[in-house]
């Protein structure tokens, strides 16, 4: 079982170099070597010494000779596909809010996606969920074609907040289920010959963002990427940041023991109807829950969301809600409104604190569209500094529901690369 929590996987010159080099090849597809020395401001001469080894070994090949603007035409370089692959998976939100599925993906060392398979999540113990996964991965590697020894490693993405000494993850959002991910990662690696790590789904789909997405997104420095309003991925000076403990992220507050006096119910973290940002809403921000309380109290109004709830209030979901939305229910309109304000006051905080380039919105969520997103900005302008609000971005997962997935296995591509 990789762990990146070890002093010891700090990066060396060396490795800094490899990795540098290596993704420069990656993202430019094809470079010729002065090209790389210009990207990673090596000198040419390093430069061609780590890439006459990276031919030598297969993993990088020459191609063809560029276009010259004088003297002897440069020699193109670009990465083989066919070298190695990573082994991504998403474990899938903690809840069903909204759709939530396993999605295990298969990356070449270029970040192409071969194959991916997704399995719709079901409510089962975490032993039940380890057999899903591993059926899902053996699935997908046996319909990919690419023999297990060809895959240097294998990323899970997890909800929560992770304890690295103990290998047990807590969900802090509202069941406080406490599950050891040891044997997942142990019956992962006997199964595949591959060694794997697990690290937190937000910061995987921030680095996934950063190593796959493009434009504004991949050329962030800073980015924040927001699962839903529960935990973020934070890139901070073009690096993931992790905390003391590799457990940054969470974005509530630890409400107190429920044997605590203070834990009463009139308090603000004892529910989700309070109004106050320091707890989470769910995935779904709470958008049923307050639609169901609000037609409640206004009877006669939002029935097309009730006619796509079948008339049973109980039925109505984050689907119905942004599909009666779009279809300009009013009632439905105001709760994205609503929860595209709150989540947005979140953000601002965010963004005062950490002056991003790029605020990136996931975990379904995203889906909820552009009255949702007018709303986010508005009550950044309103509660966000000025000097931060006029360069930051705020945008949906360019990468969808793959996000977390890639996330992992690019994590695994690079550590690949540091360590050629």
């Amino acid at each position: 079982m990789k762990d990146f929590l070890d002093k010891e996987t700090r990066l060396s010159e060396k490795r800094r170099r490899n990795l540098s080099i290596l993704d420069a090849i990656r993202r430019s597809g094809e470079a010729s070597r002065a090209e790389i020395s210009r990207l990673t401001d090596l000198n040419i001469v390093t430069v061609s010494n780590y890439v006459s080894k990276y031919v030598k070994e297969g993993l990088v090949i020459e191609t063809g000779l560029d276009i010259s603007s004088g003297g002897r035409r440069p020699e193109l370089l670009k990465l083989n596909p066919e070298y190695c692959y990573s082994l991504g998976i998403d474990l899938g939100a903690p809840h069903l809010a909204i759709g939530a599925s396993i999605v295990a993906v298969l990356l070449d060392v270029t970040g192409k996606i071969v194959a991916k398979e997704t399995v719709k999540k079901e409510r089962e113990s975490f032993e039940k969920l380890t057999d899903r996964v591993l059926d899902t991965a053996g699935r997908l590697i046996e319909r990919s074609g690419v023999p297990s020894s060809a895959i240097k490693g294998i990323g899970v993405g997890m909800w929560g907040v992770i304890d690295r000494y103990r290998s047990i993850v807590r969900y802090a959002v509202e069941e406080e289920n406490i599950v050891s991910y040891t044997g997942l990662l142990d019956q992962l690696e006997t199964r595949f010959g591959a060694p794997a790590m697990l690290e937190h789904d937000a910061t995987l789909a921030a680095f996934g963002e950063k190593w796959s997405g493009i434009g504004a997104i991949s050329g962030a420095e800073n980015l924040i990427f927001m699962c839903s309003d529960s935990s973020c991925g934070l890139v901070m000076r073009g690096e993931l940041y992790y905390g003391a403990t590799k457990s940054a992220g969470e974005l509530n507050i630890n409400p107190p023991r429920s044997d605590t006096e203070e834990s009463s119910p009139d308090k603000c973290w004892a529910g989700y109807g309070y109004g106050c940002c320091l707890r989470s809403r769910g995935l779904d921000l709470g958008m049923p829950a307050r639609a169901r309380a609000y037609l409640a109290e206004h009877p006669g109004e939002g029935l097309r969301l009730m006619e796509l709830a079948g008339g049973d209030p109980e039925n109505i979901d984050f689907d119905t809600i942004k599909e009666a939305a779009d279809k300009g229910d009013e009632v439905a309109k105001k709760m994205v409104d609503d929860a595209g304000e709150y989540i947005g006051a979140k953000i601002a905080f965010l963004i005062n604190l950490f002056n991003p380039e790029v605020v990136i919105i996931g975990r379904g969520i995203e889906t909820a569209g552009d009255i949702f997103f007018t709303a986010i900005r508005r009550s950044v302008r309103r509660w966000a500094y000025e000097e931060s609000v006029k360069i930051v971005k705020i945008l949906p997962a360019s990468l969808g529901e793959d996000a977390v997935a890639v996330g992992a296995a690019a994590l695994v591509t690079q550590d690949f690369f540091s360590r050629v």
